[in-house]
């Protein structure tokens, strides 16, 4: 058993050694708890942070992430190791871009302590354990090492705001206030102001790419070109173990003669042809080149170029800015809601003569979803305009759309019905398709207009991937559906509920 004796001894300098002997992660295929070994892009990025400690320096890294390598797993652990090894009172934040993914961080940190070894406990095992600091429900307390662990959302950085904190991990920035590069950039000050810049310090901020118009994408740029306070590392695809098949050497002759230019420039750059192999065999998943760059780019210029490349509308379909105005008659509103209440508006449309043409975009974020719909009802009375309920749900979350149209309907609402006969629209993949299948079709018979220049930015960016992250978009897909279905008309609350 491990001895609390020799804790800083055998392990305050060697973090490999620790993380393997003391620290428990989830394997993503069994689901049980493994010793924590570093895999080979691990190793690379824990050299630069080493290189920093041990050269007294504070500890400053930006990450452009591709998937499946553990990149998040390792800052946090290695967070861990600065609190539970070699400092007390070592408070850290995370930040993400939403509460899941910030509470998933969070997880797994509370893994590890319930895995800690009992020898390296000093103390009651009970000190051992996040328990909330102060009844607060955004930072807890690890007792035995008198050390915080805030967590806080890009959407509610304030709740860290005055804190003092030695370690931040930023989460998935490129995605922070929906890519605004100036609030995102205010959000980054929010949460980490109070870091100081001494040894053991620590701010990591990472992200998998989405384009290059964004805050995280500027950071990456000065990190690259030497101008900032930190050190820019990227892992390809080909430097993830489990991006690779098995060659025969009876193959070898055949699969290299399958390359084309692309690839064979990879075995050129040194790429073992097992990994490109693997990478000819997955591209057939895709429908062109750029989709597979996305998922999995050789470069960092590869991924910030591709990674908007899987948008819904190709931008002749996206009309150019007008201030034309229709005057008929028919009117539409889009209530665009969330769970958490963010990216919440009410658009407003005029349909008449078979023409789309935004109106007006009313935010409604920081609203809960019965005061959201109160609202756009009565703001859809006084433009005498139907209303219909979207929303787009991220990965694991349910849909509150039906229970908004019921709440909608018995405030008195006059809601629009699509060719289904539903009141409210879910924007998966499949809905999403269709929906901008009916813009893309309105636009090349040019009866869709535009006259918000962010709208149509939002148009042009807009994925499937995370639909949630454009919501003027989402409300004009929504809008284009509804016009090919049927038109809005009064029910009763029991129609509506058989």
């Amino acid at each position: 058993m491990i001895k609390s004796e020799n804790f800083m001894k055998d392990y305050k300098d060697d973090f490999q050694r620790w993380a393997r002997e003391c620290v428990k992660i989830t394997d993503k295929l069994t689901g049980r708890p493994v010793p924590f070994e570093l895999n080979r892009p691990q190793r690379r990025v824990l050299a630069m942070l080493e290189e920093m400690r041990l050269d007294g320096e504070p500890i400053r890294l930006i990450m452009l992430k591709a998937r499946q390598w553990g990149g998040s797993t390792l800052i946090q652990v290695y967070m861990a190791w600065m609190q539970l090894v070699r400092r007390k009172g070592w408070n850290s934040l995370i930040c993400a871009h939403v509460k899941d993914a910030s509470s998933q961080i969070r997880g797994m940190y509370s893994r590890l302590l319930r895995e800690y070894p009992e020898g390296m406990k000093t103390g009651q095992p009970r000190d051992w354990a996040f328990i909330p600091y102060e009844k607060s429900q955004s930072v807890n307390w690890i007792p035995a090492r008198e050390a915080q662990v805030a967590v806080a959302t890009s959407l509610s950085p304030n709740s860290v705001r005055g804190a003092n904190f030695a370690m931040a991990h930023l989460s998935e920035v490129a995605f922070w206030a929906d890519g605004d590069e100036r609030a995102a950039s205010e959000i980054v000050r929010t949460v980490c102001g109070s870091v100081a810049r001494e040894p053991d310090t620590l701010v990591v901020m990472e992200s998998t790419a989405n384009g290059t118009d964004n805050y995280f994408h500027r950071e990456w740029l000065r990190a690259v070109e030497g101008k900032s306070d930190k050190r820019a590392v990227f892992v390809p695809w080909h430097e993830i173990d489990i991006y690779r098949r098995d060659v025969a050497d009876r193959e070898r002759p055949a699969v290299e003669a399958s390359l084309d230019d692309y690839e064979r420039s990879l075995l050129e750059d040194g790429v073992e042809l097992e990994r490109v192999a693997w990478y000819h065999d997955k591209r057939r998943e895709y429908a062109t080149h750029e989709a597979m760059m996305a998922e999995f780019p050789s470069t960092p210029e590869e991924a910030f170029a591709n990674a908007c490349v899987q948008t819904l509308l190709r931008p002749e379909h996206v009309p150019e800015l007008t201030d034309d105005v229709p005057s008929e008659e028919g009117r539409l509103g889009v209530l665009v809601v969330s769970g958490d209440g963010s990216g919440q508006l009410l658009s407003l449309f005029a349909t008449g003569s078979g023409r789309l043409t935004p109106l007006s975009d009313e935010p409604l974020d920081g609203l809960t979803l019965p005061r959201a719909v109160s609202e756009a009802v009565a703001r859809c009375r006084r433009a005498r305009a139907s209303l219909t309920v979207a929303e787009a749900p991220r990965e694991g979350e349910p849909s509150h759309t039906r229970w908004c149209a019921e709440k909608a309907l018995r405030l008195g609402a006059v809601l629009a019905f699509d060719e289904e006969e539903r009141p409210d629209a879910v924007a998966d993949p499949r809905f999403l398709s269709e929906a901008a299948d009916c813009y893309a079709a309105l636009s090349e018979e040019g009866r869709v207009t535009e006259h918000d220049a962010e709208a149509r930015r939002q148009l042009l960016r807009c994925s499937r991937i995370r639909p949630w992250q454009t919501p003027l978009a989402l409300s004009r897909l929504v809008a284009a559906h509804r016009c090919a279905g049927a038109e809005g008309k009064p029910v009763s609350i029991t129609d509506f509920m058989d």
